[in-house]
């Protein structure tokens, strides 16, 4: 019979295959994909285009394309997802997102997303998120975020997730990015830079393992082009 890490493999690469868009569940998190979100939205009249490709050792790959626009008090986006699970069929998730944020104070913002996932094969139906992000200013150059929220994934239990992220901006153009969460059941730490190249063009790397039971290893490499206005680097509202 399977063991308990046996078994927490499958359900790690079954809700990758069923919804890989909500595992990547933000295109526009803190650096693009990493797990635990910002309190942040696109300035007005700013458009962004985020994509990464995602290698996961117990699972398989996934290639995600996130088109955002920012419309009025709330940034909108579509989660395009190719994944592709070791023991199975590609999988090929869309779902749409909406994300609000404001601040509460100098240093404090918070925040409410929500999404939702089909894919092409029924059911058609794979899952949907909400959670909400907080972020801290706690230094001049770094940030604390702390996202607490609920998935519900198809064929899946309902879980809750939970993350903390530190975001240090050791150089204008240099961001590293340290996080720990817990998504469909498992417990993963992530450590990753971000270089922004321009004011409209940024590129982030990361490797994340799981921690305790959790035995998974995930290496991702992304890009981010944003565009509509001069200034194109995320900050808080």
């Amino acid at each position: 019979m399977p063991g308990p890490r046996s078994t927490l493999r499958g359900n790690l690469a079954r809700a990758i295959a069923v919804v890989a868009c909500l595992w990547a569940r933000d295109g526009h998190a803190a650096g693009g994909h990493f797990a635990v979100d910002d309190a942040a939205i696109l300035d007005v009249g700013t458009c962004a285009v985020e994509t990464w490709w995602e290698r996961a050792d117990v699972a398989g790959s996934l290639l995600h394309v996130g088109p955002a626009c920012r419309v009025g008090p709330v940034e909108l986006a579509v989660n395009v997802d190719r994944i592709q699970p070791r023991d199975h069929a590609p999988q090929t998730p869309v779902g749409p997102q909406i994300k609000w944020a404001t601040p509460i104070g100098d240093r404090v913002s918070v925040g409410l997303v929500g999404l939702v996932a089909w894919q092409g094969s029924a059911p058609r139906y794979a899952g949907a998120t909400v959670y909400a992000p907080l972020t801290l200013r706690v230094a001049d150059a770094l940030l604390l975020n702390v996202n607490v929220g609920r998935d519900w994934l198809r064929d899946l239990p309902t879980r809750w997730r939970a993350g903390a992220s530190l975001e240090w901006h050791a150089a204008p153009e240099w961001t590293i990015i340290g996080e720990r969460f817990r998504q469909y059941g498992a417990d993963l730490a992530r450590l990753g830079v971000r270089w922004q190249q321009s004011d409209s063009l940024g590129f982030d790397l990361s490797h994340a393992r799981g921690v305790g039971a959790t035995s998974a290893r995930i290496w991702t490499l992304g890009a981010t082009w944003t565009f509509g206005v001069p200034q194109a680097t995320r900050r808080l509202p």
